[in-house]
């Protein structure tokens, strides 16, 4: 296979694996987790979140290996626009790699409760045995609903 026709057909995988990953985003953001029992097209919600990370994952390594197809035209471009050396480009796209790599998770997961909140509601949330016999359905005792409660709160007060 030559390199025009390998470049061809990962750029066109790349193309149908992003209309993938959009599609199982935009389904996947407007059908809540509520949704979880049902089907989207027949397949289960939590299948087409696998599908959505593994497509996105497969996306990362096709991407790579069209800017490795592409690298001497990537230092040309670099050296003549931006007299930035070969080393100095590869060095640059590691530690911008690293950096997202760290600032993701946390930017991520910032709005997400403490521990120490998590474990407050799951430890009010837990009903005794004696509790749960001798109180009514909807009573208060649902872990549901008072560990949303709790995480509303947290979030709220934030």
């Amino acid at each position: 296979m030559t390199r025009k026709s390998l470049n061809f057909w990962i750029d066109i995988v790349i193309f149908i694996d992003f209309l993938l990953v959009v599609f199982t985003g935009i389904v996947l953001r407007e059908f809540s987790v509520d949704l979880s029992g049902s089907t989207v097209l027949g397949v289960p919600r939590k299948e087409l979140a696998d599908l959505h990370w593994v497509m996105a994952l497969s996306m990362i390594l096709f991407v790579f290996g069209h800017l490795l197809l592409h690298w001497g035209w990537a230092k040309a471009s670099f050296k003549k626009h931006l007299r930035i050396g070969p080393t100095a480009l590869a060095v640059t796209a590691i530690v911008l790699v690293a950096i997202s790599m760290i600032a993701a998770p946390l930017y991520l997961t910032r709005n997400l409760p403490s521990g120490k909140a998590v474990k407050t509601a799951y430890s009010q949330a837990e009903p005794s045995l004696e509790s749960t016999a001798s109180s009514e359905p909807g009573a208060g005792n649902d872990f549901r609903e008072s560990t949303c409660n709790v995480l509303t709160d947290h979030h709220q007060a934030r």
